[in-house]
């Protein structure tokens, strides 16, 4: 599968998720506003967090592993097999404190014990949403870009439909449920096209665990594990120092801010998962991963370069037409918003280059530095400037985080030039 071809297929894809999540901001702007925003956006990073850990976190490792084994049908199967019974377990696991501590999380994610039941639903739905997330792994990584594309445009219609149901409904707790549940529910339309993409049935997911392959899984789930706490623990604290210092119709516009971004990279992040990530996995010398790194710059600038352009030229609009009025004044913090999500996406091409050759260390360590930094220039520059200093403080550490991440890129494209040339030494004649 070509890039060009992945990226087409990937775009139709985001195209369903963009609109779809276009949609949802409407909707919830309409019926939970600025305040509700936030709310939201505070249960959204706790149960990112939690079926990220219930998983194992081997969603990349699971990716890396099954491109790598393309020709060991065998192989892949019992790496399928360790994953899906290391998350099963998980989910169980998680389950029991989810329900057991349903008061105290409700108390510290929303301040009150009056949605501590939505823990519950959590609870139920989490081995359905870690079962989603593997299937839609092993797509990615057998390269079965039409049945992912598929998977994903099915999952984004559906969860639309159950979050806008529930929201219209009951409002700011419909919208709650809604998250709990709505990835559990796309899980038997993703488990209708793993069959033909994956050649067995979605019950070969669950079997005896090979302990090799949990110890090559294991550095995957460290990074993916430190993505999934840092990140959303990092926005948790923000939020509350907004809303204790700003109020909560600033945590609002920041967390509208953030889903602006979010919507704004899926067709790239789309691209860097399911075509660079395992196209770097499979590269062993330093010259081929820069020649491709180049080809991740030339594709991903230009597009967002442009995107973030005809954002900002029509921000009022966009705001007018994809929120309310109420969302108005984030549309002064936009550019630097756009211009932070330009570093983002361009650090990334380079960061997922650590992901792929299972570089725990570094991407641990930058993801907590920086995350750190991120939360600390953050909670400073929006006491002092208010939405715009948030802004700034993302811009900011994006640009460091590419400067830092690139350095990383470039001592791994050194050790795999070494190591192709002792290889090459290694058999000549």
């Amino acid at each position: 599968m070509t890039l060009f071809k992945t990226s087409a297929l990937s775009a139709l894809a985001v195209l369903v998720k963009v609109g779809t999540s276009l949609f949802l901001s409407k909707v919830l702007a309409v019926y939970v506003g600025p305040a509700g925003f936030g709310v939201v956006g505070q249960f959204q990073s706790l149960v990112s967090t939690v079926t990220t850990f219930a998983s194992g976190a081997t969603a990349n490792g699971v990716i890396k592993l099954t491109a790598e084994s393309a020709a060991f049908s065998e192989r892949q199967r019992a790496i399928w097999a360790t994953a899906g019974t290391l998350g099963l377990a998980g989910a169980a696991i998680f389950a029991m404190p989810l329900v057991g501590m349903r008061t105290h999380l409700s108390n510290w994610v929303f301040g009150s014990a009056e949605h501590s039941d939505l823990f519950v639903w959590l609870a139920a739905a989490l081995g359905f949403i870690v079962s989603n997330g593997l299937m839609l792994a092993v797509m990615n990584g057998r390269k079965a870009v039409k049945e992912l594309a598929a998977s994903n445009i099915l999952g984004s219609l559906v969860t639309a439909i159950v979050a806008t149901i529930l929201a219209t409904q009951w409002g700011l707790r419909g919208a709650l449920l809604a998250i709990a549940i709505g990835p559990a529910v796309a899980c038997g339309f993703t488990a209708l096209m793993f069959r033909g993409a994956a050649g067995v049935h979605w019950r070969a997911l669950v079997g005896k665990i090979d302990l090799p392959m949990a110890r090559a899984l294991g550095g995957f789930a460290l990074m993916a594990a430190t993505t999934a706490v840092v990140g959303p623990l990092g926005q948790i604290v923000i939020r509350d120092q907004l809303a204790a210092h700003l109020g909560w119709d600033t945590a609002g516009l920041w967390q509208a801010l953030l889903r602006i971004s979010e919507t704004h990279l899926l067709l790239l992040t789309s691209t860097l998962s399911v075509y660079f990530l395992p196209r770097f996995a499979e590269i062993q010398v330093g010259a081929e991963l820069q020649h491709e790194v180049r080809r991740g710059y030339l594709f991903i600038f230009p597009i967002v370069l442009a995107t973030g352009t005809m954002l900002y030229a029509g921000r009022e609009i966009l705001v007018q037409i994809l929120l309310t009025e109420n969302f108005m004044p984030l549309t002064s913090a936009l550019g630097l918003q756009l211009i932070g999500d330009a570093l983002k996406i361009c650090s990334w091409v380079v960061a997922f280059t650590m992901i792929s050759h299972s570089r725990v260390r570094s991407f641990i360590s930058t993801e907590i530095v920086f995350t750190g930094i991120f939360v600390l220039t953050t909670v400073t520059l929006s006491r002092k400037y208010g939405l715009h200093g948030a802004a700034m403080a993302y811009a900011g550490t994006y640009l460091a985080y590419w400067a830092t991440v690139h350095l990383l890129y470039r001592q791994l494209v050194r050790e795999l030039n070494r190591g192709a040339g002792l290889n090459a030494a290694a058999l000549a004649p």
